[in-house]
């Protein structure tokens, strides 16, 4: 009974962000793809309201947390819904063939995804160790936990993690009475699910159906599988693959000829981004400043007023967790891993081999090693769209490198530990941005002279 109450309060986080199936920028969405955004609003609407609740010293329930946000979210569904939205034609089916491929192989890696977290085989350590103990000490406390967050014992809870995570767990927490430790971990699972209709629906927007369909078939598989090798059940790495993912795949799939197309689903997939993970701030910088380049280089129209939702929505959502931070006395900001030049190059070629070693991400590389030949192939098709998929790539690779240089001693164990798991939103970028590539041979689309290539 708690594992089916942590479960059903999980499912519960649509009807909080329900506003999302009503947006009218994605109601030509299919109704997964919909759903999942609403389950991705909610999650991120939960985690703002509750740590509101904290600042101002409002005990949390289950019932005070549902009451707001299901009044906000009536009120912005009926809104939305009234709103006329742009009508798209509707997008073709790809072959049956190619489908039940599509399908049996995603459903294969859904299941070997499925039953290795069920049997614990990829639970993470990190959550016995502070995601899920947060979670539980939270939901006890009524509220986020300061004295466990400023108690010097408390040093590998991470306590300037942003909150999304431990707030939805004990969101659950709160319903079953318990933290299901065994089942818990599960949820990683229901995370990578909504992510795949979000991923497959932006990218039949610039590909045909056939290959749109090959092209989410290889991201579930190779997700999958990297999510069971890196041992990411019951961590942030499942809700991070998820908003990265999706604000990437929305922005790769604007064209330059849609003037007005809104950016909330993005401004909101980054701001989950910005509350779940340090990195995730560095992903949404690496994001946004690939669409401000990107944007720049194609002559896009008002560049700056469409770049500021990005930018400002996952300000707006770390600016909250720093007033928590603020308002109750304990550091403002993340801590850096050593001194911020500090760096210790001897350990250089240790770090670039073990960075090799550990990005086989559980296919002996080709996960990574297939989008990169077919890059390469294609680079002289490559092209300034692509520029925010490539830079967060190259970004975030360079930027471990610079952190696992801050190492006094040598880091190949902790590359070991956790290479594996955040060089998963890279993965996702580098696959979609391979996949993409084809969208410029098509007459329709890539022949247009305006489109400078990327050089």
């Amino acid at each position: 009974m708690p594992a089916l109450l942590f479960l059903a309060a999980h499912l519960v986080l649509p009807l909080f962000g329900m506003p999302a199936v009503f947006h009218p920028s994605l109601r030509a969405l299919p109704f997964s793809a919909r759903i999942a955004a609403a389950f991705a609003a909610g999650a991120v609407g939960l985690t703002l309201e509750a740590t509101l609740f904290s600042i101002v010293g409002v005990r949390w329930s289950a019932v005070s947390l549902s009451i707001p946000l299901l009044a906000a979210s009536f009120v912005l569904s009926t809104q939305w819904a009234g709103r006329r939205s742009p009508i798209a034609p509707p997008l073709p089916s790809a072959r049956r063939g190619v489908v039940a491929a599509a399908v049996l192989a995603g459903g294969l890696a859904l299941l070997h995804l499925g039953l290795s977290l069920a049997t614990a085989r990829a639970t993470s350590t990190d959550f016995l160790l502070f995601w899920g103990v947060k979670g539980a000490r939270f939901a006890v406390a009524r509220g986020i936990d300061v004295e466990l967050l400023d108690s010097a014992f408390s040093h590998h809870l991470v306590a300037d993690y942003p909150p999304l995570v431990p707030i939805v767990s004990s969101w659950s927490t709160l319903w079953a009475g318990e933290v299901p430790w065994r089942f818990a971990p599960l949820l990683t699972a229901l995370w990578f699910l909504a992510a795949v209709p979000v991923v497959a629906v932006f990218l039949r927007r610039h590909l045909s159906p056939d290959y749109a369909t090959a092209v989410a078939a290889f991201w579930t598989v190779a997700l999958a599988i990297s999510l069971v090798r890196s041992t990411s059940g019951g961590n942030a790495e499942g809700p991070l693959l998820f908003f990265e993912s999706a604000a990437l795949a929305a922005l790769l799939a604007e064209r330059r000829q849609d003037r007005d197309t809104s950016r909330f689903f993005p401004a909101l997939a980054l701001s989950g981004a910005a509350l779940t993970k340090v990195e995730g701030s560095l992903a949404v910088v690496l994001i946004v400043a690939g669409v401000a380049l990107r944007d720049f280089l194609e002559r896009r129209p008002r560049p700056l007023s469409r770049l500021l939702p990005l930018a400002a929505a996952p300000l707006v959502a770390l600016t909250v967790w720093f007033a928590f931070q603020a308002t109750h006395g304990l550091p403002v900001g993340y801590r850096t891993h050593g001194e911020l030049l500090g760096l210790h190059f001897q350990y250089l070629t240790p770090v670039l081999a073990g960075m090799a070693r550990y990005l086989d991400a559980g296919t002996a590389w080709l996960s990574w090693l297939l989008p990169l030949v077919f890059l390469t192939a294609s680079a002289r098709r490559i092209r300034a769209e692509l520029l925010p998929a490539l830079l967060l790539v190259a970004g975030l690779l360079l930027f471990l490198v610079f952190d696992y240089l801050h190492d006094r001693n040598d880091p190949s164990i902790r590359i070991g530990w956790t290479l594996p798991r955040v060089s998963q939103p890279g993965l996702s970028a580098l696959i979609l941005a391979a996949g993409l590539v084809a969208s410029f041979r098509s007459p329709s689309y890539g022949t247009d002279s305006s489109r400078p290539a990327f050089r």
